[in-house]
């Protein structure tokens, strides 16, 4: 069977004191949680908690991410961070391409192309955000839009190595955000698979692609059900570490009975 991924990212949120009770508590969530070592199960801190989540998730089946990184190994860039950094904090991964750093602080396709570049040169995973906005989608221009971006940021890239994909489309991701149509994104999936076969070849086909945007208690098992489906990112429902874990266990079960070619309707949802 192949691998679930499951995760959440926390912003510009908790010190280093309330990450570790954070890592601690979904240990203790995740330790009850059947079959969970065959899942990638990750969380992307603020950089001033990584080293502590790296610390509190050894020996447990949590992966811990950085939310950015400079394409430089070191020089005059204030405020920056560089992956040799994240990586010696203990981060495995790096979330790159978000679309918050895209619409907030101007991130370009360009920019976003060199910190892949710098990422997978330094041997970390990078986790890929693309979305479209809303402009786009109410045009019917999404997937040529994300397609776009898909080949942007992968310039230069000639293998894969340790990429995932991870669609949330801008008009669904934070307050205010509408989750996306489960038939929507699986043709979303359809649409990034199409670019990664066409620039990768058959490793393109086992680049795995989660699905971000408004996930809850409610719909993760739809999006769980997708058949290209590798997983999902929680976000603010994640910040409770009781209630990431209950939705990671409703999503897991809904996708193990999907792999099984079985109905995940009967899946017991928990209530938010």
């Amino acid at each position: 069977m192949p691998t679930f991924h499951f995760g959440t990212n926390l912003k510009m949120h908790q010190t280093p004191a309330q990450t570790r009770q954070y890592v601690q508590a979904v240990k203790a969530g995740l330790s009850e949680v059947e079959g969970v070592h065959q899942c990638q199960v990750w969380v992307i801190p603020p950089f001033t908690s990584l080293e502590v989540a790296a610390e509190e998730a050894t020996d447990s089946p949590l992966v811990i991410g950085a939310q950015n990184i400079h394409w430089a190994d070191e020089g005059a860039y204030t405020g920056e961070v560089s992956a040799g950094m994240v990586k010696a904090c203990g981060a495995r991964f790096v979330m790159l391409g978000h679309a918050e750093r895209r619409t907030l602080f101007g991130e370009t396709d360009e920019q976003v192309n060199r910190k892949v570049l710098t990422a997978l040169r330094h041997k970390l995973g990078v986790m890929l955000c693309v979305g479209e906005p809303r402009a786009a989608y109410e045009a019917g221009a999404g997937h040529a839009y994300v397609a776009y971006q898909l080949q942007m940021a992968l310039q230069g890239v000639s293998h894969p190595g340790d990429l995932w994909v991870l669609y949330e489309p801008v008009w669904s991701v934070g307050e205010g955000g509408m989750p996306a149509d489960s038939r929507y994104v699986s043709e979303g999936f359809e649409n990034i698979r199409k670019v990664l076969i066409r620039r990768f070849g058959r490793e393109g086909e086992l680049v795995p692609l989660l699905y971000g945007g408004s996930v809850d208690e409610l719909n993760c098992m739809d999006y769980a059900a997708i058949p290209a489906s590798s997983g999902m990112g929680v976000g603010r429902a994640g910040l409770r570490p009781h209630r990431f874990v209950s939705i990671f266990r409703t999503a897991y079960r809904a996708w193990q009975a999907v792999q099984r070619n079985e109905s995940y309707i009967e899946v017991e949802r928990p209530c938010a």
